[in-house]
Parts: structure tokens; sequence; C-alpha cells
């Protein structure tokens, strides 16, 4: 099932990273200007919501079985099926609870209870989606990922077109999101099923669970973040202001496929690469971290000077305010880049429990300058607060992977490989 090597793997994971950040781009673009900003910021608190309960329904379950498949790929269908039992046990009860919560939550944020009904929908959806994606991931079966991705990427263009077409509120577009996500995941899970079988046992369930425990916070990407930045601008200031952060939010994250690409290709890479040595692991860490680091230092300026004036043009002057957030967001890029190879290190090092510990502490402090700045900046000041949080998780990962690696810090990336002697590689 495997796509080929590295460069396989990283076009495949090139094309397949942009389709969900490039479709939030093209819904934002597409829904925003026609629902308007306090709509949209709706639809973003939603599933800003969604997206952090999902950290308990998810508990590091995906990514724990995507390096199981990695490592053990004679028994597919046994650390699969370990994986979806433990997932299932997870996100039923979460997706359950937060539907209970709806009315309390929609008060809070002084959004429509019947929106957020769907919350539990979505959570339910976006697990068994992204479950299935990592599976693919640790097959390295990158064509069949970028086809999962391309079906929801289908299913929320044809939401889009049904809302506008039929002049229908923001709860159904919740809702083809949701079924767009969780029907070609379900399609996919049954695939993999029939093509590995097996069972899972105890031995195996408990092996998923105790990798899954230390990446329960581990695994959650730093987008989580920018949804923590959502649910307290909801809380402190109100959905239209959601919304215009929520559209350069989407811009933002539309440019940063590549360095999510790079991730992905990398992770299974180095998982091998520990496995064959230090000499190894270290060849390909600073391959990834090159590559990340000529992005992040170059695509903060394409951001800042053409992004922001495009984001004018494309969604009409209502939004300016969200292309000014957009120009505050340009050092985000270059911030995510330097950190781009810690985690996918660190998990391929089995050191995924000193990652989490860094995540927790940066979200503590991303929750706590949110606290102390949106009351006085707004939206700039959750920005702000992201960019402290990342600098710290950034610092403190490569620290965690140069004591294990023996890498020589952050230009290493920056500069080609060179044999003993100092001499480049031949082309």
């Amino acid at each position: 099932m495997s796509d080929g090597g590295r460069a396989g793997g990283l076009r495949w994971n090139l094309v397949s990273a942009i389709l969900p950040l490039v479709g939030s781009f093209l819904v934002s673009l597409l829904l925003a200007p026609y629902v308007g900003d306090a709509a949209f910021g709706e639809y973003s608190l939603v599933l800003s919501t969604a997206t952090l309960v999902l950290i308990v329904a998810k508990f590091g379950i995906h990514t724990a079985t995507s390096r199981l498949l990695t490592e053990h790929p004679g028994e597919v269908g046994r650390w699969l099926r370990s994986g979806l039992l433990l997932r299932a046990a997870f996100t039923f009860p979460v997706a359950f609870a937060i539907t209970l919560a709806r009315e309390p939550l929609a008060r809070s944020f002084g959004a429509d209870p019947e929106i957020f009904a769907l919350t539990g929908l979505v959570v339910v959806a976006a697990s068994a989606f992204e479950f299935g994606t990592e599976a693919l991931v640790g097959l390295r079966a990158f064509r069949a990922q970028f086809s999962l991705r391309l079906a929801f990427l289908l299913g929320r263009i044809g939401a889009v077109a049904a809302v506008r077409l039929w002049a229908l509120g923001i709860a159904a577009f919740i809702t083809g999101h949701a079924l767009g996500q969780l029907v070609p995941a379900l399609l996919a899970l049954l695939w993999l099923l029939r093509l590995h079988p097996g069972r899972s046992d105890r031995a195996s369930v408990e092996r998923t669970w105790r990798l899954s425990l230390p990446l329960a916070l581990a695994s959650a990407s730093f987008l989580v973040f920018a949804h923590t930045d959502r649910l307290m601008l909801g809380w402190m200031r109100d959905t239209a202001e959601v919304g215009q952060f929520a559209v350069a939010r989407n811009v933002l994250d539309a440019a940063l496929f590549p360095l999510i690409a790079l991730s992905w290709s990398m992770r299974p890479a180095l998982v091998r690469a520990v496995s064959a040595g230090p000499a190894t692991a270290r060849a390909r860490l600073s391959e990834g971290q090159r590559w990340a680091l000529l992005y992040a230092v170059s695509a903060p300026l394409a951001t800042i000077w053409l992004g922001a004036p495009l984001l004018v043009k494309l969604y009409g002057h209502a939004f300016a305010p969200a292309a000014d957030l957009l120009r505050w967001m340009g050092p985000l890029l270059l911030l995510r880049g330097l950190g781009a190879m810690v985690f996918p290190a660190l998990l391929a090092l089995d050191a995924q429990a000193v990652y989490a510990r860094w995540m927790a502490a940066a979200a503590v402090v991303n929750l706590v300058a949110n606290l102390f700045l949106i009351p006085r900046l707004g939206a700039r000041g959750a920005i702000v607060a992201t960019a402290v949080s990342l600098l710290l998780l950034a610092v403190a990962g490569l620290r965690a992977v140069h004591d294990r690696v023996g890498t020589t810090g952050i230009l290493e990336g920056l500069r080609p490989p060179r044999d003993r002697a100092g001499k480049l590689p031949p082309p």
C-alpha cells in the first residue's frame, strides 16, 4: 500500500495537505461574505468547540495507531482494530456530553442553541475522519489519503452551494460539513478493515493505550491555539470579531500546507531512521528542518505584503479588519516553521511525553495571555498570545530533540549536508 519513497510521499502529501487548508479558505471566501461575519463567527465557534473537545475524544489514539501501523506492517488488521476500539470508547461519550451542554455553551457566546446542538455530530465526524487519514499516513498510503481529503473538500463545497442556492442557514452548512467528513471516513475505514483482516487482543489494545496516554495532548497541533483564541474572543468580545479573526486564520492556514505536508511525510521516515541509528536520524531530521526553515523565512513576507491586500479584494471591504489581522499573523508562519520537525522527531524517538508536557505548558501560557491581552487588544491580543505560546513550544521542543539526537541547532537546517571533508555532495 506504500506510495514510494520520501520524494513520492512528499509530493502526495503536498497536494493532500493543501486540500483541507485551501478548502477552509474557499469555504470562508464563498460563505463569509454571504452570511456575514456574525453568522460565520457562530460557525467558527462550533468548529472550535468541537476541536477542543476532540483532544479528549481522540486522546492521541489516531497518532499512536499511525505509528504502530508503520512499525508493524505485517499486523495492520490487529493494530487498526485496536485503535478503532479505543477511539470509539472516547469519541461517543464526548460527543454525547457536548450535545447535552449545547444551551449553556450557546449562551456563553451569545449564539443560537440549535447551531451548537450540531457540535456532537461534528465531533463524531471529525474523529472518524482524522483516524482514517492518520491510519493511511501510517500505512504510507498517501494517494488514498488524498482521495479521502478530496472527498471532504467536495462535500464542503457542495454544502456551500446548497446553502447559497436554497438560501439555507448556517446550521445547514454545519450539517453538510460534518457529513462531508463522516461518509467518506466510514467508507475508507470499511475498506481498510476488509483489506486487512485480523483481530485486536488485550496486548495490542494495552500497547495502543500506553502509547496514546502521552499523545493525548501532544498530538493536538498548534492549530489548537487558534481555536482557543476564537472561543475566548467569542466569550470576551462578540461573534462578529470571531468571524473576522476566523477569515484571517483561514487564509493563514492555507499558507501552512507545505509545513504540514512535510511533517506528515517525515513522520514515518523518522520512525524508520531512528531504528537505523543516531546518524541516520540526524540526517533525516536535518533534511526536514532545512525545507521547513527555507519556507518559514520567506512565507511571512508574502503573507503580509500580498495576502492582506488580496483578502480585501476577495472578501470585500466589510472584511478589511480581517486583512489587518492577517498582517499581524505573518510572524506565526516563522514560529511554526521553527518547530515543524519537533513533534514528528519526538514521536519517532518515543519521547512524546516530553512534547505533551511542553504542549500543556504552551496551552496554559496561551490561555493566560489571552485573558490578559484580549480585553485590551481584542483579536490582536489573541495573535500575540499565540506567538508567545509557539515560541515557547519551538524553543523547548528543539532543545529536547537536540538532547536526544545531537543536532547542532536551528541553523543546521539551513545548511546543505556536507561530507566529512566539509565538501558539498555532488548534484
